[in-house]
């Protein structure tokens, strides 16, 4: 059954940003109680939804592509020329700051299916899916505000450029495709501490 693009927003890629963010939230819990066997869980959990979040995020280009909506320019032909002005949608965490993680997300999704990237598309900053990792981080590690505060355990992206959220990267791409789609942005349930 083929989903129209607002439907497969809505009820596939949405209910996979916030299952992840669900995960993370309960990977905090877990860390906060200290129980190894529920923390080993829990990670497992957060990168799973978070690899899952990623592939639908991502792949919802190609559905795009192909049911072509209104709101699409007509001269966007293929899937680089989509990403590409998807990107002008892309700021970080819902600042007016340009955000490159339409490209991230790819590269992420890529590696995460691939394992290590051999294909050379284009100058990639994540190129193997050891790069994305549960670890808790350090102060000044993470931009301000982006990901979990106090060093505790998220999923990370240690890219080439500098290591992020995984959760920021995603809502950054999801809000971009509300942006472009003229579609409210939705509301963020923060993984707490």
């Amino acid at each position: 059954m083929q989903l129209s693009w607002d439907e497969h927003f809505h009820h596939i890629v949405l209910p996979a940003w916030r299952a992840y963010l669900g995960a993370e939230r309960k990977l905090s819990e877990a860390v906060c109680k200290q129980d190894e066997t529920s923390v080993a869980r829990a990670r497992y959990d957060a990168l799973r939804e978070g690899a899952a979040a990623c592939f639908f995020i991502h792949h919802y280009a190609d559905l795009i592509l192909r049911a072509r909506p209104p709101w699409l320019p007509d001269e966007i032909a293929d899937l680089k020329g989509l990403r590409i002005w998807l990107s002008k949608y892309c700021m970080m965490l819902r600042t007016n700051k340009s955000a490159e993680d339409v490209a991230l997300l790819g590269d992420v999704a890529d590696a995460l299916k691939h394992a290590i990237l051999t294909m050379r598309l284009h100058e990639r900053d994540v190129s193997a899916n050891d790069a994305v990792i549960i670890i808790g981080t350090g102060y000044g590690e993470l931009a301000f505000g982006e990901g979990k505060y106090g060093g505790i355990e998220q999923v990370l992206v240690k890219a080439k450029s500098r290591t992020r959220a995984l959760s920021c990267v995603v809502q950054n791409v999801i809000d971009a495709w509300c942006r472009a789609a003229g579609i409210n942005l939705p509301d963020i349930h923060i993984a707490e501490r």
